[in-house]
């Protein structure tokens, strides 16, 4: 009877080794499937550097023509980054400089993606994964599975592994971003910045009156001007304290010729914004004079209230400025030089 255990054991021992080596063995199947039976025959590269010529061919002073093209492969990742990056909201993390001509990079402590004078790189870590030397002008390529590609160098080089390869860099840097570390930055520096201790300038533009931009031309300013000074006042970081002042003065009134009308404007009244490129807005801040002797007529914004009270009710028809010639012709008055 004993022996008989002894056989249904040793039987069934035996099963379950063979079912474990059948699953090991689809498993092996699978995973080579996955990874591709490429990746058995060959020893994973780790860095490319060693295989790029020391020293660099191109410099600043030579003429873009002889390497510029040898940056269009990295371009593709360089401009995938900033994009990236730039969308995301997340350029604190990152020293990005893409202005400057042949020249360019991005640095994070993750990875660091370069072009400069024919020569570029991408480096994860502490592993250069491409490189492009400009003087063999060979593309060296390390692909996810850690195969190494040596390529003559051409310009429709495919970049999507290079580019997938920092897209998991750049998710991680997405992951752990923290803004709030980067206000407390910013609220720790606006400490040492230079705050307004006094400031006797009076000047409020008057928001709440309707306007018309016009072309005037300026004839002359008042006599009396009205000056102001306003003080700073910050802490340094070394806790001591410094100061400075800010003096300036402008005109009460000015005497402008618009249409063909002459009158005295006050500077209290003026106002001049101007629209910049992308919609934002620039107000003047009436700190100095709003107009200057110019050989144009110059633009202002002035209340319609004024304009009508000094030209009519029907003062749309007579806000075009005259004509330069007729302005010097009477309004200037011509020199006399002693001899």
């Amino acid at each position: 009877m004993n022996k008989d255990l002894e056989i249904i054991a040793i039987i069934l021992t035996i099963f379950i080794v063979l079912a474990y080596v059948v699953g090991c063995t689809f498993q092996t199947i699978e995973n080579i499937t996955t990874i591709g039976v490429s990746m058995i025959p060959f020893k994973p590269a780790f860095t490319v550097s060693n295989l790029v010529t020391k020293g660099r061919k191109y410099r600043d002073t030579d003429s873009p023509r002889k390497f510029a093209a040898l940056h269009c492969p990295t371009y593709k990742v360089l401009d995938f980054v900033e994009r990236y990056v730039l969308d995301n909201r997340i350029h604190r993390d990152f020293i990005m400089e893409t202005s400057r001509g042949q020249s360019k990079h991005i640095y994070h402590s993750l990875f660091y993606v370069a072009i400069s004078n024919g020569y570029s790189t991408v480096r994860i870590g502490a592993r250069q994964i491409f490189a492009i030397d400009e003087h063999t002008r060979t593309i060296y390529h390390i692909d996810r599975m850690g195969k190494l590609h040596v390529t003559d160098f051409y310009m429709d080089y495919d970049m999507s592994d290079v580019i997938a390869q920092i897209t998991e860099c750049l998710e991680v840097c997405k992951e752990h971003y923290n803004a709030e570390k980067w206000e407390r930055v910013d609220a720790k520096a606006k400490e040492h910045d230079w705050k307004v201790i006094s400031d006797t300038c009076e000047f409020t533009e008057r928001v709440e009156w309707d306007r018309t931009k016009v072309r005037v031309w300026l004839k002359a300013f008042s006599t009396t001007s009205v000056e102001w000074v306003r003080q700073w006042g910050r802490v340094n970081l070394n806790r001591t304290c410094s100061f400075k002042t800010e003096k300036g003065k402008y005109p009460k009134a000015y005497q402008i010729v618009i249409g063909d009308t002459v009158a005295w404007v006050p500077h209290s009244i003026l106002s001049h914004r101007t629209t910049l490129h992308g919609g934002r807005v620039q107000a003047h801040n009436g700190r100095d004079k709003f107009l200057i002797f110019d050989t144009i007529p110059q633009s202002i914004d002035l209340p319609n209230w004024w304009l009508s009270k000094t030209l009519g009710q029907d003062y749309a028809d007579k806000l075009e400025p005259i004509h330069k010639s007729e302005f010097f012709a009477k309004h200037v008055p011509k020199r006399r030089w002693s001899r």
